[in-house]
């Protein structure tokens, strides 16, 4: 055989493997999806400008979702409807979303073991826990501007609900994961569960007030201020001033929630795998994530691998205070209700362990397997040749470990507060909307015909 023939055969082998490299990595780059940069900066660019229609245009856009991405779209265009005020809109949507995660949730039971050889971005988006959390409560605020008193304590309660069955979905993966073996990933700080929501609470104890149960209100008021007191990690600030119901009260009270700031985003976070003997040693750049080593029985020293998993990080907070001004010129500061994106960070890391623990888990069979392959290679091809072939082999083990980075792009980050006694009739108010460096960015004027067994809430939102 001519070594000469033989060489150049090889070399343009490994060279056509490495230029499909590159043309994936390349067309993952520009391919124009709801995931990719581009699509996210024409989206920032838009909900900046307070452009909804010009952000559902993107988001409506053919092609925007893939099928597996069904769930992403409904909570996406479900949001964005309900800041542009269509109401019955944004609730059908939300309903297939909320549809959408029972499905997918009760489909992830049954394939559970099977699931840790599948990397997340192969499978259907199934929503984070918030996001499902979060839905109810917006699909009560678009019942409450349609007038529909009933259905939207419906939807208070099913924030109870599923509060509760997250408690159980937590088991199950705890379950799952034995935390207790030493052979799993441990954290160095505990985390946080989520089992009351501030904001719920207060909708429900206005709409209780609103229907004179004057007595199941004042059980909300309490509520309100037992979420803060029993989850200090999920509500580290003061309780926003709340006037208790009261079944003498005279007047009314006029309530404003208004949403700010969008909520986090994921980013990838590069994570590193070197083994010794028997172990794997787990590196990241990120100090929050303390991981101690896993005992993998029969590995070698000597090993590398890396991979990517996804990390949720706050946005920019834009908005910084947010006052309401009265007809007489009175002003009153906004108080924070609840940070729903501290709330979805906590969530977040409760399941993160067993993200962590999958993506070790298949990195290291890739790995392996991609070392016995360049092994072989390195046998049976010159040294260039194998060197080309290390580098796909490589290669093509980290891009199967990227990161999922999916995630509802439209839920608020914080929610805000606040409370004045007014008489009954016409109420004009303006929203003045700071940067957290106090320079006015944005007013809006709102009315509102204030009355009896009326909620007498004006609802706002707005993100810089």
């Amino acid at each position: 055989m001519n070594p000469l023939r033989e060489y150049s055969h090889i070399h343009s082998r490994a060279s056509v493997l490495v230029l499909w490299v590159f043309i994936v990595l390349l067309l993952g780059a520009c391919a124009q999806n709801i995931t990719s940069s581009r699509t996210r900066k024409e989206l920032d660019k838009a909900m900046a400008g307070q452009d909804i229609t010009k952000a559902l245009s993107i988001v409506e856009k053919p092609g925007m979702y893939r099928k597996k991405e069904q769930l992403l779209y409904y909570l996406d265009a479900g949001m964005l409807h309900h800041f542009q005020g269509n109401w019955q809109q944004s609730n059908e949507l939300l309903q297939l979303a909320e549809d959408a995660i029972q499905e997918l949730y009760t489909k992830s039971v049954s394939r559970s073991a099977a699931s840790i050889l599948l990397n997340d971005n192969s499978l259907e988006y199934s929503g984070e826990d918030y996001e499902d959390v979060y839905i109810n409560v917006f699909k009560a605020l678009n019942f409450l501007e349609m007038g529909n008193l009933e259905s939207a304590m419906v939807e208070v309660r099913r924030v109870d609900e599923k509060l509760s069955l997250l408690e159980q979905k937590y088991a199950r993966i705890a379950k799952e994961m034995d935390l207790d073996s030493e052979a799993k990933i441990k954290f160095k700080s505990s985390r946080g569960r989520f089992h009351s929501s501030a904001l719920a609470r207060y909708l429900s104890m206005v709409l209780y007030q609103t229907n004179n149960y004057h007595d199941d209100a004042r059980i909300d008021f309490n509520n309100v201020q037992y979420a803060f007191a029993s989850q200090p990690e999920l509500y580290p600030f003061s309780a926003p001033k709340i006037i208790e119901p009261k079944l003498d009260t005279k007047g009314h009270v006029l309530r404003v929630l208004s949403f700010v700031n969008r909520g986090p985003y994921k980013r990838p976070l590069e994570m590193h795998v070197h083994t010794s003997k028997d172990l794997l040693i787990i590196g990241t750049a990120n100090n929050d994530i303390d991981i101690d080593t896993i005992p993998w029985e029969g590995i070698d020293e000597g090993y590398y691998f890396k991979f990517a998993i996804p990390y949720l990080e706050d946005r920019e907070r834009k908005i910084g205070r947010v006052d309401l001004v009265t007809a007489d010129g009175k002003r009153y500061t906004l108080k924070k209700l609840e940070d729903m994106s501290l709330i979805a960070r906590r969530s977040y890391e409760l399941k993160e362990p067993m993200i962590i623990f999958k993506s070790v888990s298949r990195t290291v069979l890739k790995g392996l397997a991609a070392e016995k392959a360049k092994e072989q290679a390195r046998k049976s091809s010159s040294d260039l040749g194998a060197t080309l072939l290390s580098l796909v082999a490589d290669a093509a083990v980290f891009l199967s470990e990227n990161a999922d980075l999916r995630i509802s792009q439209f839920f608020p980050s914080e929610a805000l507060i606040a409370e004045i006694p007014v008489s009954t009739g016409d109420q004009s108010i303006r929203m003045e909307y700071f940067s957290p460096k106090g320079r006015l960015i944005h007013s809006e004027q709102h009315n509102l015909q204030v009355g009896t067994n009326k909620p007498n809430l004006i609802c706002t939102w707005y993100f810089e």
